[in-house]
């Protein structure tokens, strides 16, 4: 066997960094099998070499007895580094040994100089950890997702084959990433690599194996179907249980329908093809988590995305969101009556951002909203290119099916300093986004508004009133007609008070509720603090004063989840919470309560 393992000796004097991180990828917006989904085929799409749709396999195998002994040969020169860290090698003996093996087609590989840091693919790929060359459309930022190979093998382990244009075979390279250990006196670090030597530059840097013989023994073993294909193969030994090929399917199917539906990706699942022409089927058979995704309103929107006909808006957001007067009056009473139709809505909206030492850049998005048909359900779908974001709910309560999608460069790039690392929503206050733009909290809110700021001008939700109504229970007696005998009644005059917009957004979710910010938290001077109460609903009595904490305990329960952006919480008593915000664009989403009794909820910014 031409590979081995080994890792680098630290210096124990160093600063250790632990490898933290695994969270972002395991949690609950987005799950482990739903994580890796998302991480295969986001780096597969920023590898497309432009020739075609992308194409991405995932294939599980199951390992019998003499493949599971051929399997334990690669990994013996890892056993003492895995019993430092306290991970157990799984053998035949203790129930299946599965291996998942990811191949995607129409793409570049891991290009760039295996000897040199030249920050290209492969460089990034093997070397770097929370650095990332991306930009654009490019999915990922953070330079963490990799993180989520070695969290499905129960070895924390993982293997890379990679072709480039020109080349005839695949160059393998392993990683183990472990925790930082020691074995007697010598200290290492959490990361290891199976190469076959080291560089002779000066450099010593670990080197891919690239024996034929090596090679076509782990293709066969594997069942690696790459030969001379340019593109990536990533190999997961020892792949962790509850990991399935429905589970699979099901984080395709939940998070890649735009691009799907669009032809821009297809993804092979064991023997099922998940393509345009077969979604629809596919996803008929799978059984979906969360919000229902009105598929044939996504292939619409996939469908008008090009269109030169889309109405345009005359001025540009980011400095201040989507107003009317961004739109001509006749745009307006055009896209009000296609609403009111039942037809599709598309506006292309310019977008001016400021690059750091750069003059400023102008990019478009795309808006699309649909009223509801009888018997459908709300919807809102954000997107920058093929990523899209299952954290954003700025569309939250309209009635209403909605989407933005952002996929100019400039706007992508934008929008991709802005996500988390696992790339389900986007934080005003993220660190890239903050160092590379100017006024990037401003810009960010007018890009995530845009749509509901669309549908407040289009869709006609104010409540009609009859000045009449009332008459016959509330009037003044006309004092000129007093001394005719018979009162006449006149209606009381109405004040012209503006309205005032809601800065808080209160919506009921199963088993708790979510705190969006609403229009009139743009007007807020931050960091602002948010005073929320929660108790069981009583007949007859104030619920707040009459709360037990045998009910719930923010401070104590285990029960109660919290997910929130853009602030902080703090429990102050046992229904009481201190929401702390940092801008405009806060989100908290509490679930756990229990969902059989009623639940009022109390916001007030103190």
């Amino acid at each position: 066997m031409a590979g081995y393992w080994e890792f680098n000796k630290a210096d124990p004097s160093s600063v250790r960094i632990g490898v933290t991180q695994r969270d972002q990828f395991n949690n609950d917006d987005v799950g482990l099998a739903e994580a890796l989904v998302r991480e295969v085929i986001q780096n597969s799409s920023d590898a497309g070499n432009g020739a075609g749709s992308v194409k991405v396999r995932f294939s599980l195998k199951t390992l019998n007895s003499i493949e599971t002994a051929e399997l334990a040969k690669y990994f013996n020169g890892l056993q003492p580094h895995l019993d430092a860290c306290g991970i157990k090698r799984p053998d035949y003996e203790e129930g299946a040994i599965r291996v998942l093996v990811i191949e995607d087609y129409n793409t570049k590989g891991l290009t760039g100089s295996f000897e040199e840091p030249d920050k290209d693919n492969f460089d990034n790929f093997w070397r770097a950890v929370g650095e990332s060359e991306k930009s654009g459309q490019k999915g990922g930022r953070w330079g963490l997702g990799k993180l989520v190979y070695s969290s499905s093998s129960r070895v924390r382990s993982f293997f890379g084959a990679t072709v480039r244009a020109g080349e005839n075979s695949p160059s393998v390279m392993g990683q183990a990433v472990l925790a930082n250990h020691s074995i007697g006196n010598v200290y290492y670090p959490a990361h290891g690599f199976w190469f076959e030597g080291r560089s002779g530059n000066g450099l010593n840097f670990q080197l891919p194996v690239n024996d034929p013989h090596a090679v076509e023994a782990f293709r066969t073993l594997f069942g690696v179907e790459r030969s001379s294909q340019p593109g990536l193969s990533i190999i997961i030994p020892y792949f962790i249980d509850g990991i399935t090929e429905d589970t699979i399917l099901s984080g395709v199917v939940n998070n890649y329908y735009f691009p799907i539906l669009a032809g821009k990706l297809e993804v092979e699942v064991g023997e099922t093809l998940i393509s345009a022409s077969t979604f629809l089927d596919v996803a008929a058979s799978v059984e979906k988590k969360g919000a229902h995704v009105p598929f044939p309103f996504v292939k619409e929107i996939s469908d008008a995305l090009g269109s030169t006909t889309a109405a345009g808006a005359s001025g540009t957001i980011g400095d201040s969101r989507l107003l009317p007067d961004h739109l001509s009056p006749e745009q307006i009473e055009a896209m009000k009556a296609a609403f009111s139709a039942g037809n599709l809505v598309h506006l292309r909206v310019p977008v001016v951002l400021k690059p750091k030492g750069k003059a400023p850049q102008t990019g478009n998005i795309d808006l699309f909203i649909k009223a509801l048909a009888e018997g459908e359900e709300p919807f809102s779908l954000f997107a920058r290119g093929p990523i899209t974001l299952p954290g954003e709910r700025h569309f939250t309560g309209a009635v209403a099916r909605g989407a933005m999608i952002a996929h100019d460069d400039i706007v992508a790039e934008f929008l991709g300093d802005a996500e988390n690392p696992a790339h389900t929503a986007w934080n005003s206050n993220a660190e890239k986004l903050t160092s590379r733009w100017d006024s990037p909290r401003k810009t960010l809110s007018a890009i995530r508004q845009s749509l509901r700021d669309l549908y407040n001008m289009i869709a006609d939700q104010k409540e009609t009133q009859d000045e009449d109504a009332l008459i016959d229970f509330f009037s003044l007696a006309d004092k000129a007609q007093a001394s005719k005998g018979k009162k006449k009644r006149v209606k009381k005059p109405k004040p012209e008070i503006p309205p005032r917009e809601a800065a808080i957004r209160i919506n009921p979710v199963n088993g708790g509720f979510e705190i969006l910010a609403g229009p009139g938290a743009q007007q807020w001077s931050f960091p602002r603090r948010i005073r929320l109460r929660m108790a069981y609903d009583m007949i007859g009595a104030d619920p707040f004063k009459r709360f037990s904490p045998f009910d719930f305990d923010l401070s104590k329960s285990k029960q109660i989840i919290f997910e929130r952006t853009g602030g902080e919480i703090k429990a102050a008593k046992p229904n009481t919470l201190y929401f702390d915000v940092t801008g405009p664009d806060f989100y908290l989403k509490a679930s756990g309560f229990d969902v059989v009794r009623d639940l009022i909820v109390d916001a007030r910014a103190l």
